[in-house]
This record gives C-alpha cells, structure tokens and sequence, in this order.
C-alpha cells in the first residue's frame, strides 16, 4: 500500500482545524447577538412599566428648568438685628426730656429781703467707675460688631431724612473710635459746660482755693432766663462760691452760670484757645457754613462738632484716671445731673450715665454728650436736628441703643 504524502497530510489537517476556529468564532457571535438583544428588550419592557407607573418622573435627570438661572446668591444684611434694636428702642416709653428744664429743686421759703450771702457747697458723693468687665469676642469678632453698629446708624440717617444726625463714639479704656458725620458743624449749647469746665479744673490744678472765689449775679452777665436756674430763683446780689457755679454750668445746664465759668477763664477768646490746646477741629468763636435739617443755611459761630465733644470726653477721662483729685468735682456734676438723658431708655438701669444735654430750642438742636459706664466706659456723643423735641430724644435713645447692643455683644457669654 502506497503511504500518503505528508505535506498532504499536514496541509488537510490545518485546513480542519481552521474550519473548526471559524464556526467556533460563529457561534461565540451569535450567542453575543442573542443576549445583546434579549438585554435591550428587557431594558425597554421595563422602561415601558416605568414610563406607565411613573409618567412624570421619566426623563426628569436630563431636563432643563429656569431655577438655576433665576438663583441668586443671598446677601449679607442686619436687617433682623436693626430691626430687633429699633423696635426696643422706639417701644420704650420716652419722656420729653429734651423740652423739659432742669429737675426743679424746691423753691426758697419766700422771704422779704433775700439773703445774699453764699451757701456752702457740699460734695454728694464721689464718683467712681466700675472696673472693666472681661470681653468675650475676639478684636476680629468686635471689628465686625463695629462695621455692624456703623451700618445702622447709617441706615437710621438715611431712613430720617427730616432729621440732621452726627454721632461719635469712643471706647476710653482702648481708644476705639466709631464717627459717623462726627466733623460737621453741630450747636453744643450748654454742652459746652465740659470743655471750659476741663480747663478751669487743669487751671487750678486740683488747688481748691479758687472753688471759695465769690461771684456775685448782677445785671453784667448776660444769660436767658428760661436756661438759667439762677436767674430763676434768684434777684440781683446773690452771691455764690464758684464751685457753686461750676456745678450749676454743668449739672443743672445753667446758661449764666456758664457766662460765669468762660469770665473766669479771662473770655471767651482765652477760653477757646485754651479748649483748642485739647480738641479744636471746628473752633467755637469761628465761624462755620451749614445747613440744617430744613436745608436752611446758617453761617454762625458758637459751633463745634462731635469729634471735638468725643475728645473733651476722652480727656477728661484720660485726666481723671492718672489724677482723680483734678477732676473729681466735675465727674461728680456729670454723674448728678439734674437734667434726664435720653440714654436712659437705652442702656440697663445700672448703667450709670455721666451727661450735658446741650439744648437750643430755636435751632431744634441737641446734643447729648455722655461718659457711660457700662460694661466698659465709653464716650457717646450724639447730635439730633428734629421738628419736635420728643422725635429728637427718640432718635438719640434709639442710636443709644444700638450702641448698647455692640457693647453687649462684646461682653455676653
């Protein structure tokens, strides 16, 4: 028997084995096929169900709406916190203090000649400051409190355009000064009884000689007797120790008494140069170009501005810290203040408040410059041009009490 041809053999071989390859790759396509279609169908049955159990949600991922264009990023705003200390501040009973005089002081028994010789004075009491509390925020955390405290003050002017309002704010034990309008002209009547008094204090130097000095009202001085305690209950003659003068210019907010006080420092040109020594921004016998709350202009002299009250303050505090005994008498007058302060319905009651309410009822103009001392003393100097007195005593409460809630939410736990 004749033996194959081996390359025949070997070529017959690969020829199966490819065939078998092929219709293996075949099958293996088919079955990817099949499943491939058997898959879609069961995915479109079940989108099918979907779609009819749930016709509004299908398709919901994908969609567009205006939503997102029509979002907007939320603003920062105070309006719940001004809104919360507007409404304690204008809901607390206010009393028309700034039309009001002096708390009387019960008239001399009527007699038939009036004694002319001068009582004694005597010192109630002397004033003393609570120490400082212990702060809670952060000087970060209190820089914001103080962008806070601006903004309503400003939003405050701007909500009350029919009033002319400055303000001025000084932390004494830090230094920390918040002024809003605080360079404007602004008429401080009576408060000017702290300047002159300032420098008739570093005068005599804590020498009490001069406080015996005896002054004697006559028709010389000038003064009105609607400001005036003195010529109220008193006829030309009487006779007065000056420390008596000096208490009555500030704590009874007496315009003649006053007269006195700027005399003894040698007139009014003197005294001036003198207060300008501490602060003289705007000087009072210059005269100054502004417009009031009616947008009525005025070129008059006799003004000054919070900045320069707010520094009178801070000195006098200054002064009487490193040397109580320069100051004391007249700490003593600003806290036993016969006139009420309108920040009385801003801060708690044991706050005590150390004033002069400066009025000028022609101008409708008032300024309250006070020593509060509170959780820590500050100096608050607060200027109000309104139509009436009581819209003029609402405002000054009202920026009080903003000014309260800044001191509050440096100190609270």
């Amino acid at each position: 028997m004749k033996r194959p041809n081996p390359t025949f053999l070997k070529k017959a071989e690969g020829i199966k084995t490819h065939r078998k390859k092929r219709t293996l790759i075949i099958i293996l396509v088919l079955l990817v096929i099949t499943f491939v279609v058997v898959f879609i169908s069961s995915i479109a049955s079940a989108q099918d169900t979907y779609r009819l159990m749930f016709p509004d949600l299908v398709g919901a991922a994908t969609s567009t709406t205006t939503s997102y264009s029509e979002y907007q990023r939320p603003v920062h705003t105070t309006t719940e916190t001004t809104t919360e200390v507007t409404t304690t501040a204008t809901t607390t009973e206010l009393h028309a203090v700034l039309a009001a005089t002096a708390t009387p002081t019960p008239e001399p028994t009527p007699v038939t000649v009036q004694d002319n010789s001068p009582e004694p004075f005597m010192e109630y009491y002397n004033f003393s400051f609570k120490p400082v509390g212990v702060q809670r925020a952060t000087y970060q955390e209190r820089a914001v409190y103080m962008d806070e405290l601006k903004e309503k003050i400003t939003s405050y002017q701007k909500s009350h355009p029919n009033m002319r309002i400055c303000y001025d704010f000084i932390s004494l034990p830090s230094g920390e000064h918040l002024g809003v309008d605080e360079l404007e002209p602004v008429v401080p009547s009576g408060a000017m009884a702290i300047p002159f008094s300032i420098v008739y204090y570093d005068k005599i130097a804590g020498i009490t000689g001069p406080l015996s000095e005896i002054v004697t009202f006559d028709q010389d001085y000038k003064g009105s007797r609607t400001s005036s305690y003195i010529a109220k209950n008193y006829s030309y003659g009487k006779q007065f120790y000056m420390r008596t003068i000096l208490h009555y210019a500030v704590a009874k907010n007496d315009s003649i008494a006053l007269n006195y006080l700027i005399e003894k420092l040698g007139g009014i040109d003197e005294a001036v140069a003198a207060v300008n020594g501490i602060s003289g921004y705007i000087p009072y016998n210059e005269d100054r170009i502004y417009k009031d709350y009616r947008g009525k202009e005025f070129r008059v002299s006799r003004t000054t501005s919070c900045y320069d009250m707010g520094n009178y303050i801070s000195y006098l505090y200054h002064v009487y810290i490193n040397d109580p005994q320069i100051n004391q008498r007249l700490i003593n007058d600003l806290a036993d203040n016969e006139v009420e302060s309108p920040l009385s319905a801003a801060f708690p009651s044991y706050a005590k408040i150390l004033h002069v309410l400066g009025r000028n009822t022609d101008r409708n103009a008032y300024l309250e410059c006070a020593i509060v001392d509170y959780k820590e003393p500050i100096a608050l100097v607060i200027y109000v041009e309104a139509a009436t007195p009581e819209a003029a005593g609402t405002a000054i409460a009202t920026l009080g009490g903003y000014t309260q809630k800044y001191i509050e939410a440096c100190y609270e736990f």
